[in-house]
């Protein structure tokens, strides 16, 4: 496991959280050129925030670079987004971030995956999460 820190979400964090954002873009995401995606992040991580989100990161000790990050809204019990640096991939920070998340939720968190996405599926059934009534979604409690 990388030897990470988990903190709050700070300011000077959008640049790490919105290249690893980036880089782990999929379908879900809207289609714009690469030099609009970085503000697209920025006004998306505030509108999310403003609403009640939350987002924690793991900050790399050795490097000082954000490892990952997960946001969620704790009042609806929403996971909002999860990502994982590609070189911290398997490593346990995903899993250390959702942990974060957990208690962070107690009454438990749903996330909507999408449905060819079976690498995430997969962590989330290993983390706890049980699938919801046919949908997209996968609940822990």
């Amino acid at each position: 496991m990388h030897d990470v820190y988990i903190h709050s979400f700070l300011r000077p964090d959008h640049w790490d959280v919105a290249d690893i954002w980036i880089a782990n873009w999929d379908s879900t995401q809207p289609e714009m050129t690469a030099w609009a995606r970085h503000d697209w992040v920025f006004h998306k991580l505030e509108e999310m925030h403003d609403r009640g989100a939350t987002t924690f990161c793991a900050l790399n000790k050795r490097t000082g670079g954000i490892a990952g990050f997960v946001t969620l809204d704790a009042k609806r019990g929403v996971l909002m987004r999860i990502a994982v640096a590609s070189s911290a991939r398997g490593s346990g920070v995903a899993s250390s971030l959702l942990d974060r998340a957990k208690a962070f939720a107690p009454d438990g968190l749903t996330a909507d995956i999408p449905a060819d996405n079976n690498r995430a599926k997969s962590f989330f059934l290993r983390e706890g999460f049980q699938p919801v009534d046919g949908s997209a979604k996968l609940a822990w409690r």
